[in-house]
């Protein structure tokens, strides 16, 4: 599948429920999120402007998202809002690409991609490890997400998602 078909395919709205385990304390959380997601074309200025800013040739964007999410944790009465632009890199002959996610509120974070057998894999270096996830689908309206949070070879979180496609976001123009 080629790389800009698979994000396109993430585009609409989503249903979110995940379970999350910290390892560390031995304690789960579950929670729910309304995701709604939105295909960028390469010639996005946003995506554009996200490139420049962190030294990336916007000639090689592949493809972007625009996601906003609206999320409530088991046990928690504020909900979390949020939204990010995700910048994908057009691919090396290899198959692997680097991915930007440059949420609002926070530093833009630098990480790479593989699709493999219709499997996306997204690994993310942060301040506090790195993260694994990885994104497929059951079925057009069904996907499953799994992440995990690593310290050096040591798991420190996991969590599982699955997420039913409440409706299609329009195309861009």
């Amino acid at each position: 599948m080629e790389i800009v078909n698979f994000f396109e395919t993430l585009a609409g709205k989503w249903f979110s429920q995940r379970t999350i385990h910290n390892l560390a304390s031995q304690s789960s959380q579950a929670g729910q999120s309304n995701l709604l997601i939105e295909f960028l074309p390469a010639t996005d200025t946003d995506l554009a402007q996200v490139c420049t800013t962190l030294g990336h040739d916007p000639s090689q964007i592949a493809c972007g998202l625009r996601v906003h999410q609206d999320s409530q944790l088991e046990g928690e009465s504020q909900k979390i809002q949020s939204s990010a632009l995700m910048v994908i890199m057009t691919p090396t002959d290899g198959g692997d690409g680097i991915l930007v996610q440059a949420p609002t509120a926070s530093p833009a974070l630098q990480g790479s991609y593989r699709v493999e057998d219709d499997v996306l894999t997204i690994v993310t270096p942060t301040d506090a490890g790195q993260i694994e996830e990885r994104l497929w689908f059951a079925n057009p309206n069904l996907r499953m997400r799994t992440s995990v949070l690593k310290t050096g070879d040591d798991v420190q979180m996991a969590s599982f998602c699955s997420e039913i496609r409440m409706g299609l976001a329009k195309p861009a123009a």
